[in-house]
Formats: C-alpha cells, sequence, structure tokens
C-alpha cells in the first residue's frame, strides 16, 4: 500500500479565499484609507502637517510588503496543493517572505526611532510600534527557522528518492 501525502484541498482553497479576502482589503485600505486618515490627520494637526507624505508613503510601503508576503504564500500553498513544495521553488518563496517580514519590521522601526525622537502621537503609538517591532522580529526569526526545517525535509526527501 503506498501512501500518497495529504495536501488538504479544502483547506488550501479556503486559505486561498482569505488570502484573496486580505488582498481586497488591503488594496482598499491602500487607495482609500490610508490617504484619507493622512489627509485628516494633516487636517486637524497642521503643526504636524509635513509629515502627511512621508507617513502616508512609509504606510504605503508597509501594506506593499503585506501584499507581497500574502502572494509569496498563495504561491507556496500552490506548491503544497501539487505536492512540490519540497523544491528549490519553495526557497524562493520563503526567501521572499522572510525579506518582506523584514522589511516591513524595519520601516516600523525607522516609525518608531523618528516618534521617539521627535516625540509625536500619544503614549500608546510608542507602545505600538514596539509591539510591532517585537512581533516582526519574532516572526522573522520563526520564518529563517521554517526555512531551516524546508531544507532539512527538502534533503531527507531527496535522500529517500536516491535510495529508492
Amino acid at each position: 500500500m503506498t501512501s500518497t501525502p495529504q495536501t488538504h484541498p479544502t483547506a488550501i482553497r479556503t486559505l486561498k479565499a482569505l488570502m484573496a479576502l486580505l488582498l481586497a482589503i488591503a488594496a482598499a485600505i491602500q487607495i482609500w484609507l490610508l490617504p484619507a486618515i493622512s489627509a485628516d490627520f494633516a487636517a486637524n494637526a497642521p503643526e504636524f502637517a509635513y509629515l502627511h507624505w512621508p507617513y502616508l508613503i512609509v504606510c504605503e510601503l508597509l501594506m506593499v510588503g503585506f501584499d507581497v508576503a500574502l502572494i509569496a504564500i498563495w504561491r507556496l500553498l500552490s506548491l503544497t496543493a501539487s505536492s512540490s513544495v519540497f523544491s528549490d521553488a519553495a526557497f524562493r518563496w520563503v526567501g521572499l517572505i522572510i525579506g518582506c517580514i523584514s522589511f516591513d519590521t524595519a520601516l516600523v522601526i525607522g516609525l518608531l526611532a523618528h516618534n521617539l525622537v521627535a516625540s509625536l502621537g500619544p503614549p500608546i503609538l510608542v507602545i505600538a510600534l514596539t509591539i510591532l517591532t517585537v512581533v516582526g522580529t519574532a516572526l522573522t526569526l520563526l520564518m529563517i527557522v521554517m526555512r531551516g526545517l524546508l531544507a532539512a525535509a527538502t534533503a531527507q526527501r531527496e535522500e529517500l528518492e536516491a535510495v529508492i
């Protein structure tokens, strides 16, 4: 009796549907919500109006990093569905996810540093940015460990295929 790998097609389809929804929500945030919030903030706090464009650009870049990471996860799900996740292609997508998380974390660290130097906003903003920095760092390290597990599993699979 041969065993076939479980690809969980229902779970993969559900995840892809949820990711499509997240991408649509992210697009709405990028197109409408972020510009509206930024413009409103500039109008209501004229002393910080000079930050309207720089902060809007940083927030848009954060969203782009999120979008690209979602697309990379989508590709990994497709590789899983086709039972080819233990391939060189998977390493490229995992590397891209690590890059996106690192990029977004660096942007958050930049926002935190600027906030600390310029004393912008309420203290909860510093707390939120600090938490996001810790979460981003933890996610980056987790993905690095997961990439190591993928490398080990790929090597074991290649050894097993060589024996068979």
